[in-house]
């Protein structure tokens, strides 16, 4: 039962963490700007969740795996704006 509650505990845990990143990606998509996001922060998060991914491989822990790869999900698309451009997303002007 221990093991249990230790990994719902995990489960919660990365599901807050890894999605503390999709305001970021929300407001570049509906503002059409990552100008003042540093790729390199989210480059660095990128490196991280999939060391991370690896790590919840080899210890065989689904929380670790799952929540990092949502994450390292959410790091690419913030990268992917940020590198190619958010304005893209759509012809029509921001909302107020």
């Amino acid at each position: 039962m221990q093991t249990d509650s230790i990994e719902l505990l995990g489960l919660v845990a990365g599901c807050v963490g890894s999605f503390a990143y999709l305001p970021q990606a929300v407001k570049i998509i509906r503002d059409r700007s990552a100008q003042d996001v540093s790729a390199l922060t989210y480059s660095m998060v990128l490196g991280g969740n999939v060391l991370w991914i690896g790590y919840g491989v080899l210890r065989a822990s689904p929380a670790i795996v799952l929540w990092n790869a949502v994450a390292a999900a959410i790091a690419i698309t913030v990268l992917a704006l940020k590198l190619f451009g958010a304005k893209s997303l759509s012809s029509a002007p921001p909302s107020a």
